[in-house]
């Protein structure tokens, strides 16, 4: 991603002041990673004209209608995840981080009923729970760059007479003295930064980003088989959402060439939870033994957050040959908002592999899948005022939705696998690629998995890998008129999961 899209994004993803939300918390929220059982994983994902996997819920709901018998699954997995950051210009490293972290990773039940007489030869009903993304994260950067964020508490100051200060962001700014009134002005601001008549003056920095949570999602899905032709399913979804981040950015005068200024330390908590709703509804037509192809349509979820969030400064200079330390902490900020995430469209096609077995029955030696989903993420809005009809809420919002309309945009997600088997034995494996969702950029993202499993008439037993990599940029901070920081952090994300399931 070259300078000249950071630029445009850092408009869009902001950071966070009285109305927190932006493009960047829409897009955090709409992606999902597509997680199921092993079997699903193994394959990228792309059962969707196949079926008998519960992972197709999340999917293509009709492929529920392929399951032939109840059965009961359990999925553990072990995420890890790291990240390789670096400031752009100048001569700055990269730094790398890494977690590990165990999670559930999928759970269900699947009831299969089989009608007596008529043509509808299933009618199935499944109830689990799918993580549908992990918001685990851990990453630092540091080097030196001109320009401070005390550029932006003077923007963001600037106008306004002290006690008309936000408390968030220029109210603690000044309270702890990193602006401060120009002289015979009384709502025009300074800071330390302003005195330096090189403002291209480089400046020791760095930042620690932590993050955590989860969107796990309740389903219950119908499905049926209508004489071994068309197979038609929906789902009802309830994702539950929650998620936290801590991040600590700091600035220190090392090389002494700003006068007074020693250190700035800028803290951001936030923590966001919410429920939602979605339904999404499939079919697949079986055009013979072998040909499957599919389709599905998932709503917009509705999503009810609420955001809480603290920021806090320390602000270190000297005066007179003493240094002098100033904190402030913000107010606990409380926030609630709707979000409705895009709409999807997904196709699907699957080839089943058949084999002779010296019985003269033709048995399914595996298969060959495919999945294409269209996304509109620039569709995604916020709605800041669903009970209470406050004009700034209302112009928060317009601003947050036009950023949304502005810098991101529909993308293509293209997975596809496949599957073959000797005896009881199971190998997988498959590939994927997603088109960016920012409007100023046109790269994809790829990621491939693999996956064994031994398979028994009773029960079964399937392992998965998956490894995602994706790169994004980043700006700790956003001023009009100040030198920018841009951030590049490519993410490789490996999942392991295991599945255990009982045929009932």
């Amino acid at each position: 991603m070259n300078k000249t899209n950071f630029l445009l994004i850092l408009c869009i993803l902001g950071t966070h002041t009285l109305f927190s939300q932006s493009a960047s918390d829409a897009l955090r929220f709409s992606r999902l990673d597509r997680n199921g059982g092993a079997r699903s994983i193994g394959v990228m994902s792309s059962l969707g004209a196949l079926g008998a996997d519960f992972g197709a819920l999340s999917t293509n709901p009709a492929g529920l209608a392929a399951f032939r018998r109840s059965e009961l699954a359990l999925t553990p997995g072990l995420y890890h995840i790291e990240n390789n950051s670096r400031l752009l210009d100048g001569e700055n490293g990269i730094y790398t981080d890494d977690l590990n972290r165990f999670h559930f990773n999928n759970g269900y039940i699947v009831a299969a009923h089989t009608p007596r007489n008529g043509k509808w030869k299933s009618a199935n009903l499944g109830i689990g729970i799918t993580q549908m993304a992990t918001y685990r994260s851990k990453s630092y950067w540091a080097g030196n760059a001109p320009g401070s964020l005390t550029d932006r508490f003077v923007e963001l100051g600037n106008g306004f007479v002290p006690d008309d200060l936000d408390d968030f962001e220029a109210g603690l700014a000044y309270e702890a003295g990193a602006i401060y009134l120009q002289q015979n002005e009384s709502d025009i601001y300074a800071s330390d930064f302003l005195l330096v008549p090189d403002r291209s003056a480089l400046v020791k920095k760095d930042q620690s980003i932590t993050s955590s949570g989860y969107q796990n999602e309740l389903q219950l899905g119908f499905a049926g088989n209508y004489d071994h032709k068309l197979y038609l399913g929906a789902t009802i979804g309830i994702p539950i959402l929650n998620y936290e981040e801590s991040k600590t950015y700091r600035e220190m005068d090392v090389l002494d060439t700003i006068p007074f200024f020693n250190s700035l330390s800028w803290n951001e908590n936030l923590q966001s939870s919410g429920t939602g709703v979605n339904l999404k509804l499939g079919m697949i037509y079986r055009v013979n033994q072998r040909l499957r192809v599919g389709a599905a349509i998932h709503t917009p979820t509705a999503f009810r957050i609420t955001d809480n969030y603290t920021k806090e400064i320390n602000f270190n200079y000297e005066l007179n040959g003493q240094d002098i330390p100033l904190d402030a902490k913000s107010p606990d900020g409380v926030f609630d908002y709707r979000l409705y995430t895009p709409w999807r469209l997904i196709g699907d096609i699957g080839l089943v592999l058949g084999g002779g077995d010296g019985t003269g029955v033709d048995r399914p030696s595996g298969f060959l899948s495919g999945e294409i989903e269209w996304v509109d993420y620039s569709s995604a809005s916020f709605n800041f005022t669903p009970e209470i009809d406050n004009p700034a809420f209302r112009e928060a919002e317009r601003k947050a939705n036009q950023a949304i309309l502005e810098s991101l945009q529909d993308a293509l997600n293209v997975r596809f696998g496949g599957e073959l088997a000797y005896r009881i034995f199971r190998f997988r494996a498959g590939m994927g690629f997603s088109g960016t969702e920012y409007a100023t950029n046109d790269t994809w993202s790829r990621s491939w998995s693999a996956g064994i499993g031994i398979r028994d008439r009773n029960f079964y037993i399937d392992l998965g890998f998956r490894r995602q990599t994706r790169e994004e940029g980043y700006t700790p901070y956003a001023t009009a008129n100040a030198p920018e920081l841009l951030v590049n952090t490519e993410q490789i994300q490996d999942l392991f999961v295991m599945t255990f399931g009982i045929k009932l």
